[in-house]
């Protein structure tokens, strides 16, 4: 593996705490530990710090100006990035999904606050039409004599994947300085799928015996198995790992999407409640609720079975809450 040789470009508070949660291990009979990803100290912290560290990297040697990126309206992605170009002494451009709203809330507050340009498309499969977008914003801001580098929707390709392939390693070296041996089972969302897919190939190399599964919040194309299978792969490649994944190799998940994407779901709510009141930790209604609701049902229903260790990754988002 030649994860070492990848240039990155250091934005995050790193190492996160792993915390062990002894007030839910008893509720649910198992030995439940958390990655605090929520706490990587960009902005309002969250998951795609370290995928940011690899791209920002690949965007300084080029001599990038600006970062374009796109998502939800209340994207953390979205927010992370302008961060990470602010940080990085560039420009942001963000395309948001949707009308412009009349009051900005939650995320939207602290885009403006971080000075990024926000534009609004309003579109019936935004995350298909928004490449074409970016692309042609691209060409604009060249003409206008900036340097523009696209970072894709959550930051989800194989480049940005490698920071969750570090996560893998960090999170080892952290087991191992602990002297505790690998967790059984390792519960993490799929989204974008970078995060899952920068997993599932760090664990293969450092802990080959944790099984992975990855709880899916979305019902685009990001969460069809070929395109989940895809990125693993391309990872793998880039990592210059030999080994490759086909679908029948991996854990994903899509019974607690709920209603849809970025939509509440009654079990994602019992979940955040269960982790406020029971740790003190803030849970999001789109993404960690929804994982953590899914961690639930897994042991409820037996596929993690009682008394196994397992790690819940804590991918960031609270900042929903207020939206």
């Amino acid at each position: 593996m030649n994860l070492a040789s990848i240039p990155r470009y250091p934005l995050g508070c790193l190492p996160t705490p792993i915390q062990h949660l002894p007030n839910p291990s008893k509720k649910l009979g198992i030995n439940l530990s958390i990655k605090r990803d929520d706490l990587t100290g960009l902005a309002a912290g969250g998951n795609k710090v370290r995928k940011l560290e690899y791209l920002v990297a690949e965007a300084r040697e080029l001599r990038s100006t600006t970062l374009i990126t796109a998502g939800a309206l209340q994207s953390n992605h979205v927010l992370q990035t302008i961060a990470a170009a602010r940080k990085s002494n560039m420009e942001a451009v963000a395309v948001l999904d949707g009308a412009r709203p009349e009051q900005f809330r939650g995320n939207l507050i602290f885009d403006q606050l971080l000075g990024a340009r926000l534009e609004f498309l309003q579109s019936g499969s935004f995350v298909e039409d928004v490449v074409g977008y970016m692309d042609s914003r691209r060409e604009q801001l060249r003409l206008e004599g900036e340097s523009p580098y696209v970072v894709p929707v959550g930051g989800s390709n194989a480049l940005g994947a490698c920071g969750y392939v570090t996560c893998a390693l960090e999170m080892a070296e952290q087991f191992e300085a602990r002297r505790e041996p690998a967790p059984d089972y390792l519960v993490v969302a799929t989204g974008s799928v970078g995060t899952y897919a920068g997993l599932v190939v760090g664990c293969a190399q450092y802990w080959p015996d944790t099984k992975i599964c990855g709880v899916v919040v979305t019902t685009n194309y990001f969460a069809r198995r070929e395109n989940v299978v895809s990125l693993v792969n391309q990872v793998a490649e880039k990592v210059a790992m030999d080994r490759r994944w086909d679908a029948s190799d991996l854990w994903l998940d899509s019974d607690y999407v709920g209603p849809g994407y970025g939509i509440r779901s009654p079990a994602g709510d019992a979940a955040i409640g269960m982790m406020a009141e029971s740790e003190g930790i803030f849970l999001d209604p789109t993404y960690t609720g929804k994982v953590f609701s899914g961690l639930v049902g897994n042991v409820r229903a037996g596929r993690i079975p009682a008394g196994s260790s397992v790690l819940f990754v804590h991918t960031g988002g609270a900042t929903a809450l207020l939206s």
